[in-house]
Formats: C-alpha cells, structure tokens, sequence
C-alpha cells in the first residue's frame, strides 16, 4: 500500500473515530450542563481536568512505543517489538499501582484546594479514588494503543473508542434520569476504560498473533532507550496538558465552579477541533519514522508539504467556520445566554486555534524522527507562561484574560517557533515551505469567511437545518477554490483520479445491484 492510501485510510478511520465521539459529546454535554446545573457541571470539569493530569502518567511512553513498533516493524523485527512492550508494561504497572495507592492523598489535597465541604466535599472526595483507578487502567492500556498506532491499525483503536464512547454516554443518561449523580458517572467511566482494555488486547491476540505481552521479556537496555525517547515527550505532554487543563483551575480557585461551565463550552469546541485536525497529524508519525529510517530528509519534507495542505484545508474550514459563526452555533446548541457569554472567549481560543492547529504536523516529525527534546522544552517554558499570564489576567479581565494568556503564547510557540524548529531539523527552506502551504491557502479561507457572513447576514441561522445548508454552501465553494488555489498540478491528478475511481466503483456496484 503506498504511502498516500496509508495515510488516506487511517486519516478516515480517524475521522469516524473521533468525529463519532464529537457527536456523541455534542448531543450529551447540554443534557450534562442542563442536568447537573453549572456548578456540578464545573465540579466535573475540575474532576476531568485533573484526570487529564493524571493521564501524564503515562510518562510518554505509549508514543515511545508507536515510534519503535513503527521502526522494528519496518524491519519485521518481532522479538525487539516484544521487548519494548514488555518493557514499557512494567514500567507503567508500577506507576499505575503507586498512583492507586497515593490517591486518597491527592483527593485530600483537591478537596482542601477548592474548598469544597459537606455532601459535594464527600463525593469529589471518592469520585477522585474511582477517577485514579480509572487513569491507572488508562494508563497501562497506552502500551497496547502505542502499539496499534505503530502497526498503523488506527481503524482498531478508533473502533474501540467508538464502542466505548457510545456506552458511556448511554450510562450517564440512565444514571442522571434514575436520580444518580457525579460518582454513579465515575464508576461508568472506570468501567469503560476496562472494556476497551479487554477489547483492545483481544484484538491484537487475532490481528497480530505474534505480539506478546510479556513483562518478563522486559530488560535494562530497553528501558533506558524508551527513557531516553519519553522523557521529552512527557515534557511535552505536560506542557500541553498544562495549557488545557489550568485553566479550569485557575478559574476555579480565582473566579468559581460556575464559570468554568461558561469558560468549557467555547474550550469543548475549541477542543473537538483539535481533536480533528490531530486527526491527521498523529497517522503520520509512523510515516515520518519509517521515512526517517529508510528514505531520509527529501521524502519527509515531500509528505510534510502534502500533510500540511490536508492540515490547513481541515483546520482553516473548521476553525474559520466558527469565527464567522460560531456565535449562532452555540446559540442553538446551548442557548442564547451562553451564545453571549461566550463570544469573546470563543473568537480568542479559535483564532489560536487556526495559527496552531496545521502546525501540529510538525510535531508529528519530531516525533517520528525523534528529535523532539528542543520542541518540548520550549514547549514547556511556554505552558508556564501560559499559566502566569492566565493568573496575572483572569484577576483583571475575568474568563476573556485567561484566554488572551492561551492566544499569546500558544501563537507565539505554533506559529514562530514550531516552523523555525521543524525546518532546522529536516534542514528544510521555511519560506518555501509558507509559500507551498499557508500562502496558497489564504484565497479559499478568505472566500470561505467573507461567504458565510453573507449567507447569516441574509438568514439568520436559528436552527441546525438552516446553519447546516449555509455551512455546506460555503464549504463547497471552499473546497472548489481550494483545489485550484492550495493543490498543485501533480495533487490535482491524483485527486481526480481518486474520485474518478470511487466514481467508477460506484456505478459499477449500482449497476450490478
């Protein structure tokens, strides 16, 4: 299979994946936010928040994982492949079960931070027990998932998450409609993430038999070798986690639990687009690993110019899309009071969005060539001043200066520093690579925003069905323009051919029914 329909497929099965889980969330977090009430809805938030913490526990191993399943693979090289998920399995075993054992510690700690007393004190208190024993299962079902992305079976993992997704979301509708509360959702959390474990290893027992999961295969040597990958790609998770997830602290500790439901429905969105265009950003990383070790510098600049034109077309259709109307999208999803309160923040998280976004394909090729450590130390040093500017501003400007904190530094790092690092190491011309990806873009993006001012300014979009149509009006003429303007003449080809193909099978199939 060539390297395009590679990419193509997981970046579909991708699509299904997290697109499928993005509908599930937007039908359920208005049910959630209009059940629980703002206040235990931000209680949830906190919890999730802190959970998302926790998921650093993982310590980066699951990528370290990915890289060297995708490298070993190349060289069909199973035994290597057997040691280093042994060898990871102990490691994230370990920390799995100390994290168990210190967590009414960390639940003492939330409780007395936020203040939280009475009844909600008592039930974040056990929700945080049930959410550490829920991580730990997280975490050490990373080593089986690295594993899938190296084998390059995202449509396994995005299947099981799928599955697991909708069970979740049927369980905290019954649970809430039969009068049951934050820890009733806990425990269905925790038990999801056991069934997607089980489901998870059952597969790769079928689809690759010869892969074991051996702890005693696990040896010194290997060990230090993932050490010495994950440890800066834990410092970059942190540093991610650290944008993400302050802010709900932050806002928690100065404002309320209140606000950080207003603060959670632009991030939600903000955060379902990054999901999407991450999408595409994360199948390439086997890609660039084996390029990285077979091909060299000139066939990793080559995809990384053709995965960044699939990145903007994504990334500016979305994130362009709710600057222009986002305002009327959440009117209708949750209500006119929160369209209102929300607006400044959304307009500041998307605009950060639409500079960052593409760039998370760079990312990809540190990673997949392992030259990351610059990256997430910088990455790092930016987080920090994330959190301190958010601090500084959220006392003077509320909710809008914990997001101006987010925008500076997350354009400052996506939309300087990324590009300048990434072209040091794949020794690549950055103004040639603008003018190959970003410069062509701007027609399209341009004619996309300006297009769907026009069509809400003429009907106001009150509904799904009449923001739907203006949407997909838009969009077309978005993607017709992007094929002459973002495309060039070789990419033109091989997308005429792909859709004269699929053109073709179609026909043929209707043809015989």
């Amino acid at each position: 299979m060539s390297i395009l329909k590679t990419i193509s497929k997981n970046i579909f099965s991708n699509y299904v994946g997290i697109g499928g889980a993005i509908v599930i969330a937007f039908m359920l977090s208005p049910y959630l936010i209009h059940t629980l009430g703002d206040t235990k809805y931000g209680v949830w938030s906190v919890v999730s928040a802190l959970t998302g913490y926790m998921s650093l526990l993982d310590l980066g191993i699951s990528s370290a994982v990915a890289k060297y399943v995708a490298k070993y693979k190349a060289l069909r090289d199973y035994r290597a492949i057997n040691v280093v998920i042994g060898s990871s399995l102990v490691v994230l075993m370990t920390v799995a079960a100390l994290l168990i054992l210190v967590s009414p510690l960390v639940a003492n700690g939330m409780v007395g931070f936020f203040d939280f007393d009475g009844e909600i004190g008592r039930t974040v208190h056990a929700l945080i027990i049930v959410a550490s024993i829920d991580i730990a299962i997280f975490v050490c079902t990373g080593v089986l998932m690295g594993a899938y992305f190296g084998f390059q079976r995202f449509e396994v993992t995005n299947a099981v998450n799928l599955s697991v997704g909708l069970f979740k979301a049927l369980a905290f509708y019954l649970a809430l409609s039969n009068g049951l509360g934050l820890l009733a959702m806990g425990f269905v959390s925790l038990f999801g993430n056991i069934l997607a474990a089980v489901l998870l290893f059952a597969t790769m027992r079928k689809i690759e038999p010869e892969v074991k999961l051996q702890p005693q295969l696990a040896d010194k040597k290997t060990i230090r070798t993932i050490y010495d990958y994950s440890k800066y790609t834990f410092i970059s998770m942190f540093a991610m986690q650290l944008v993400y997830y302050s802010d709900a602290f932050v806002i928690g500790y100065f404002l309320s639990a209140a606000a950080i439901t207003i603060y959670t429905i632009p991030w939600s969105l903000s955060e379902y687009t990054n999901k999407l265009i991450l999408a595409i950003a994360q199948t390439f990383v086997p890609v660039f690993s084996d390029q990285d070790a077979t091909q060299g510098n000139e066939a990793i600049y080559r995809t990384y110019v053709t995965g960044t034109k699939f990145m903007l077309l994504v990334s500016n259709l979305l994130c362009i899309g709710i600057l222009a109307v986002g305002d009327h999208f959440i009117g209708i999803w949750m209500g006119p009071r929160y369209a209102v309160e929300c607006s400044v923040i959304l307009s500041l998280l998307f605009f950060t969005q639409l500079i960052k976004g593409p760039q998370l394909l760079s990312y990809s090729i540190l990673l997949g060539t392992a030259n990351h450590h610059k990256y997430s130390i910088y990455n790092f040093g930016f987080s920090l001043l994330n959190l301190f500017l958010s601090i500084m501003l959220v006392q003077r400007y509320g909710l809008v200066g914990v997001a101006i904190g987010t925008a500076i530094t997350q354009i400052t790092f996506f939309g300087i520093v990324t590009p300048i690092l990434t072209s040091r190491i794949i020794k690549s011309n950055l103004l040639g690579y603008f003018k190959e990806t970003y410069l062509r873009i701007v027609p399209s993006s341009l004619l996309l925003y300006f297009m769907l001012k026009y069509l809400s300014g003429v009907t106001t979009p009150d509904s799904y069905v009449i923001l739907l149509l203006q949407a997909l009006g838009a969009a077309s003429i978005y993607f017709v323009s992007a094929y002459f303007f973002l495309l060039d003449s070789s990419e033109r080809v091989i997308i005429s051919s792909a859709v004269k193909r699929l053109v073709a099978k179609v026909l043929k199939k209707s043809q015989s029914a």
